[in-house]
């Protein structure tokens, strides 16, 4: 069963969970308008070993649109910022759970393109080439998975040009990614500590300088 962290409750389509702030590697305040539109930053939300992708598309994402998933259906929010250009997913393959880690990534935002992605701003994950759209909900283009990434819900702040994360397009990969991983997650942060709620603010980092490698399919 998934820790309670700092979850309020599930409204509408989406899980809701206390707003966290997204900071930079320092601590500082990030500001959308810093994000640079050439690769992901990894940011963890809500518990601790979830990695979660932060996207400059550099242009306008499309409106809300219905999406369904083995969660369910939902309603994908579109992006947010001053442009409608930053959006969010969780860094988590839908297919078998590739995900992003300190050694090494085999998922990531291709913003130039790649042989498997076919055009520039596609979600390739390398482990079976498996293509996700971030303009239009993280939608699976092709490849082995079926499932849209899971949406991460961003809030922005226009006072201060600020980011929060507030809630996940569904739970359905969460404990499964929690089961399938275990061992590793426990060795990085400890028994029980990998399912601990991130509290009230998380880092965003570029992917290239999360992970010791990337993979560049």
């Amino acid at each position: 069963m998934l820790a309670a962290g700092r979850r309020v409750a599930h409204a509408g389509d989406f899980s809701n969970f206390s707003k966290v702030r997204l900071t930079d590697a320092q601590g500082a305040p990030l500001k959308a308008s810093a994000l640079t539109s050439e690769e992901a930053y990894v940011f963890h939300f809500p518990f601790r070993s979830i990695p979660c992708f932060l996207i400059n598309l550099g242009k306008r994402a499309s409106g809300p649109q219905a999406m369904t998933s083995e969660g369910g259906d939902f309603t994908w929010p579109g992006g947010v910022g001053k442009d409608g250009n930053i959006v969010s997913y969780m860094a988590v393959c839908s297919h078998q759970l590739s995900f992003p880690g300190k050694e090494g990534s085999v998922i990531r935002y291709a913003s130039k393109g790649s042989e498997i992605a076919g055009k520039n701003g596609m979600i390739v994950c390398c482990a079976h080439a498996s293509v996700f759209d971030p303009a239009i909900g993280a939608k699976r283009v092709h490849g082995e998975a079926t499932d849209p990434l899971v949406t991460v819900r961003l809030e922005y702040d226009a006072k201060d040009d600020g980011l929060y994360a507030t809630g996940l397009s569904g739970l359905h990969l969460v404990e499964r990614f929690f089961n399938v991983h275990k061992r590793s997650l426990i060795a990085e942060y400890g028994p029980g500590v990998y399912r601990e709620s991130v509290g009230e603010s998380s880092p965003a980092v570029p992917l290239s300088k999360y992970a010791a490698s990337v993979s560049n399919c």
